[in-house]
């Protein structure tokens, strides 16, 4: 025993590789069969997270006494750690069988309970466990987090306040009970919560966004921006910068958001509302030729939109350019007592013509005048959402529903409400049935698109293959089954589509999407083609130029490679993945 008293003292200093020769050479000389000493090399193995290993010591331990509490609990801890969640559960089970006051156990089977969508057994094994150590904290943590994950809002409080009432220095605690005070609405009480866990924690970025993200709610902008830009500062995450960002603008303190709003246009310019957002700050600080270049850029690659095309009126009204604007915002006076038929078809020809005012007017006096008419409720819904007015066009689309529920067109429209505000699987539903109403091929296409959102590959990829099978030629079909293959990642069938896509509308994401394709299947100089193509026009698109890098690397043209790479480091210092690059290739 000697030689295992030197090596628990050097365990106790935590020198756990010398520790771990010592006990090899210990067992090896003869010991094989020296329970202790396998399991307290286990211990070594899981303190030097080396758990393939430390789970064999423990296997070995469990063959020599089956029912060790010791080496059941720390074959479960390994297979846990090592992702086999149904292996840990059957040890710790076991464990509790053998010994049924092993507390530890109790708390990691919990988790383990929850990790798997089983908080109806998380909740009872704690409950048993309480009994057993009634002033551990944990077990009223525990049973409130998966109250709260139940939706048992008040239940979960009650069990949160208890772990606090045992342990009020915990700051996730405290975190949680923010979160449940918030879905049950009491959003001074979650607040209050949130500020505890600051208090005890002033480094937790999350509990300063849960706060700002209230504020937001609240349209309490300044206040949010505040705890937002602290989020920030302690931890850059992108999610911290767009909440950030959209309270400086509606706080009105444009300068700053201007400023970030051009930080996160750098970083996603495929995301049209960074760069929307961006112009109407240009906007509020009265740099119209600005704001007019971002939004002329928008509209050419969303023709549809009409509020992008209304910001582009309003900006061309500004500068007194009045015949660009009377070309995207043209007006028609009607005069008289039109019936609600004529007023309707002014409406939809105002729509046509991006002069949502007018169509937003003359939709409401046909409703005024017809309030039974679920196609103008639709059709003011549809504006109300490309205005981003979501209660209102939910409003809208509730009443068309309630009047003509077996309408094609209202239940495909409140579809597209839905996929606009990611309600993904509720809008599946209604997407289903419209195409039950009418086997449209824009319904099954955008449906194919909702699918993709909900990662259901399977079925998105039936329902555009459908699609092409009633219109083969359609570009736009053509282009979302290019999508849906790239990211079933049947790169061959995706470029196929998109070849096909871009002879009828050559478009820069169709070529960027191509090209990504290309560099998937291994034909870099094809995409490097079209990533040189694409730079002629935005030169300093940093997603471009690192694609562009990349191409240049598979081509084995590490100089070039380097002059792109330090090009873009230029546009943008902080780009983490152009700097690693730089460093494998220099």
């Amino acid at each position: 025993m000697g030689d295992l008293d030197s090596i628990n003292d050097l365990i106790a200093v935590k020198n756990f590789n010398e520790a771990k020769q010592e006990l090899d050479q210990y067992i090896s000389n003869g010991h094989e069969k020296d329970i202790e000493a396998i399991k307290l090399r286990g211990l070594v193995n899981v303190n030097l997270e080396l758990y393939e290993e430390a789970k064999k010591d423990f296997e070995t331990a469990l063959k020599l006494a089956p029912n060790d509490a010791t080496a059941l609990f720390y074959i479960a801890h390994c297979h846990d750690n090592l992702g086999a969640i149904l292996e840990a559960e059957k040890y710790y089970t076991k464990l509790l069988q053998v010994r049924e006051n092993y507390i530890d156990a109790y708390k990691d089977l919990c988790i383990i309970y929850m990790k798997t969508g089983r908080e109806i057994n998380a909740i009872e094994l704690a409950g048993k466990a309480k009994t057993k150590a009634p002033t551990d904290y944990t077990f009223d943590y525990l049973i409130g987090t998966a109250c709260v994950a139940l939706k048992r809002y008040n239940d979960g409080i009650e069990h949160l306040e208890a772990a606090l009432a045992l342990n009020p220095s915990h700051f996730q605690i405290y975190n949680n009970l923010g979160t449940a005070y918030l879905l049950i609405g009491q959003r001074q009480k979650a607040i209050d919560a949130y500020k505890k866990a600051i208090k005890i924690k002033p480094d937790d970025a999350v509990s300063y966004y849960n706060i700002g993200s209230i504020y937001q709610i609240q349209n309490k902008h300044a206040q949010a921006s505040d705890y937002f830009k602290k989020a920030y500062e302690l931890e850059n995450k992108e999610n911290y910068l767009v909440s950030l960002a959209l309270s400086e603008l509606k706080a009105g303190h444009i300068e700053s958001a201007s400023k970030h709003y051009k930080a996160l246009a750098l970083l996603h310019p495929e995301k049209d509302s960074f760069q929307y957002n961006l112009a109407s700050c240009y906007e509020l600080l009265k740099n119209y030729e600005q704001a007019i270049i971002i939004m002329k850029r928008l509209l050419s690659r969303n023709p549809k939109s009409i509020t992008m095309a209304q910001k582009l009126a309003n900006l061309y009204i500004e500068i007194r350019q009045f015949r660009q604007a009377k070309d995207l915002y043209d007006s028609i006076i009607l005069k008289g007592a039109p019936s609600p038929e004529i007023l309707y078809q002014y409406a939809i020809l105002s729509t046509q013509l991006y002069d949502t005012a007018t169509a937003e007017k003359i939709f409401k006096k046909v409703i005024k005048m017809d309030p039974e008419n679920a196609t103008a409720h639709k059709d003011l819904g549809v504006i109300y959402l490309n205005q981003r007015l979501f209660d209102y066009a939910k409003d809208e689309f509730d009443t068309a529903l309630k009047l003509a529920p077996d309408d094609f067109d209202i239940v495909f429209e409140y579809a597209n409400y839905l996929y606009a505000i990611s309600q993904y699987e509720k809008a599946d539903e209604f997407y289903t049935k419209s195409i039950e109403i009418k086997d449209d091929v824009v319904a099954k296409a955008l449906s194919a698109m909702n699918k993709l959102e909900l990662n259901d590959l399977q079925s998105a990829k039936e329902l555009i293959e459908s699609s092409l099978a009633d219109q083969p030629e359609h570009e736009y079909i053509q282009f979302l089954a290019g999508r849906i293959y790239y990211s079933m990642k049947d790169y061959d069938c995706a470029k196929i589509y998109f070849i096909k896509s871009l002879e009828q509308n050559p478009d820069k994401e169709t070529k960027n999407l191509l090209a990504l394709t290309y560099y998937e299947l291994g034909e870099y100089e094809k995409a490097l083609n079209i990533f040189d193509a694409l730079l002629k026009d935005v030169k300093k698109n940093i997603p471009l130029l690192l694609n562009k890098a990349k191409c240049l690397e598979k081509l084995e043209r590490t100089d070039d490679a380097l002059k792109v790479l330090d090009e873009l480091t230029d546009i943008f210092p902080e780009c983490e993945e152009a700097h690693e690059m730089i460093r494998r290739i220099s």
